[in-house]
């Protein structure tokens, strides 16, 4: 029988990412909200006041941005994620690495990339009229949107379909199911459920939008969050606030709905998995050719920003003179710090956001575990807080709360902190998708046999889970740039990391030095992204 304290230890464990969310972003988002009491009469219902039209344009825009950039990602990321998780290839991990990389890349690099390559279109005379509008505004949001979430939906599907159970669809094909049947009822549904997850995920996402809008949307296409952003920065907090409530309001309905579909995902399996050999046949081709088209476009885009960077001017001169202008004296000086600091602060901030998160998400599952939790409880809606309420009142409402008791030269801890809350939802979601086939039985078993449950059955059997988390917590955090472009520009400087610096180069025109630092950060990410690829290969051989 479990003693009381266990299961108070367990539960304490469980609840663990609940009670950091609350001390670091609800308690202060509540206390925002308290020291500026007037603050939801600001918007009243919506009429012909100058802030009420503000605030009708930021909501259609960001759901408009939202639908087109879920839309559009799930149209062009489940037809991927079937290719993947339907059949077998040569190097299939290397393609699904390859499909997957640009939700790992910075928000701010994948903007300066369509920029290099719009600017490569045309200088090169291949450019034309109508791809005009997907260079800025709505029609480059949307395209930059799609870029980033269309891998995350191909992603999630393959994975769902890969867990099916083919024994299952040689059964129902003995019994006379026909193609359509087979996938309706077999194994298409699983894939279309966690490809409307990976839709949800991909509105959540392009709602709150903000480096894109704030950087090549235009004065006509901002969102909740560059709204936001722009009032605090004004010095109008009161109608910050009550646009971040709205803002909150309306992004609970789509949270609550990504929950639900994500627990009607099928969790266990048997048998074979359903990946189908190598074949000649028109599906197989097709697959792979529309497999080969995804990965060359990401290829040609970030492609078009290195070579802006060793190329400025597009005369296919190759030149260092963009990097030796990155560390020069001349733009320490305009920026007011060194020229390695940011990339400093980058490293330190997400390796130090990576390891408090994928700490607390591997505490939680444990306690979650031994206490026979189910794998998608209601308890866990808490977790998408973060999705919910505004990077930018996140950073704001902490920021004050903690300013009385934080000295300004200690706002880095700030930066962390909040970093490592945003990747709370999806860290915790691979964690859980990772433990959730390990059988209670054999933790039981070795607690029986007075060994580590955790380490020597769980955490060997969950595979890749650990090297994922870490992959999918470093990406976030060093791609975060809403929260950490308002806190580390507040105080000082010196906390800039390289992302909001290559944001303040574009503002300062310095464009070849831009797609130089945004070049570094690249390489950074795809190395960090590699090494957690192979990590994941070896880690099952830990102990």
């Amino acid at each position: 029988m479990i003693s009381m304290d266990r299961k108070i230890y367990w539960l304490s464990l469980f609840i663990l990412p609940s009670v950091f969310l609350a001390v670091l972003i609800i308690y202060p988002f509540i206390s925002l909200i308290d020291r500026f009491p007037g603050s939801l009469n600001t918007l009243l219902v919506f009429g012909n006041s100058i802030s009420s039209q503000l605030a009708s344009k930021a909501m259609y825009n960001s759901l408009l941005q939202g639908g087109l950039g879920a839309g559009f990602s799930f149209a062009a990321g489940v037809p991927l994620g079937i290719s993947l998780g339907r059949y077998s290839y040569r190097y299939k991990r290397a393609l699904r690495s390859m499909v997957i990389l640009p939700f790992f890349l910075p928000s701010v690099v994948v903007v300066v990339a369509f920029e290099s390559f719009f600017r490569m279109l045309y200088a090169i005379g291949i450019g034309h009229p109508l791809l005009a509008p997907f260079a800025s505004g709505l029609g480059g949001i949307t395209l930059i949107n799609v870029f980033f979430n269309a891998p995350l939906v191909a992603f999630l599907v393959s994975i769902a379909l890969e867990r099916a159970d083919r024994s299952v669809e040689e059964s129902a094909k003995t019994l006379g199911a026909g193609t359509l049947r087979l996938f309706t009822s077999v194994w298409g549904r699983n894939g279309l459920l966690a490809g409307v997850t990976g839709a949800l995920l991909a509105f959540l996402y392009s709602f709150a939008g903000f480096t894109a809008p704030l950087m090549i949307g235009g004065q006509g296409n901002y969102t909740f969050e560059v709204l936001i952003y722009t009032m605090v920065g004004l010095g109008n907090p009161s109608f910050a606030v009550a646009l971040s409530v709205l803002q909150s309001v309306i992004l609970i309905f789509p949270v609550m709905l990504y929950s639900f579909f994500w627990s009607k995902e099928s969790r266990v399996t048997a048998g074979m998995p359903s990946a189908t050999g190598e074949g000649r046949g028109i599906p197989y081709r097709a697959s792979m050719a529309y497999i080969f088209i995804f990965i060359m476009a990401e290829f040609a885009v970030i492609a078009a920003l290195v070579v802006s960077s060793v190329d400025y001017r597009w005369n296919w001169q190759i030149s260092l003179n963009a990097y030796s202008q990155l560390f020069s004296n001349t733009v320490s000086s305009r920026l007011n710090y060194p020229a390695l600091q940011p990339l400093i602060n980058m490293l330190f901030y997400g390796v130090s956001a990576t390891i408090i998160v994928t700490a607390i998400g591997m505490l939680w599952i444990t306690g979650k575990r031994r206490l026979r939790i189910k794998p998608d409880s209601p308890a866990d809606i808490f977790q998408f807080i973060p999705l919910v309420v505004p990077s930018v009142v996140m950073a704001f409402s902490v920021l004050l709360v903690a300013g009385d008791a934080l000295p300004p030269s200690y706002t880095w801890i700030l930066i962390i902190l909040v970093q490592a809350a945003v990747g709370i939802p999806v860290v915790l979601r691979v964690i859980s998708s990772g433990f959730m086939n390990i059988p209670d039985t054999m933790w039981e078993a070795a607690s029986t046999l007075n060994g580590n449950a955790f380490f020597e059955i769980e955490l060997p059997l969950a595979g890749t889970t650990l090297a994922t988390a870490l992959m999918f917590g470093f990406a976030i955090s060093i791609g975060e740039f809403t929260a950490t472009n308002f806190l580390s520009t507040y105080t000082s400087s010196i906390f800039v990391p390289l992302g909001i610096e290559i944001y303040q180069l574009q503002g300062l025109r310095l464009f070849s030095a831009s797609y130089a630092a945004a070049s570094v950060l690249l390489i950074f990410s795809v190395i960090f992204f590699y090494l957690i690829q192979v990590a994941g290969d070896r880690f099952i051989a830990l102990r």
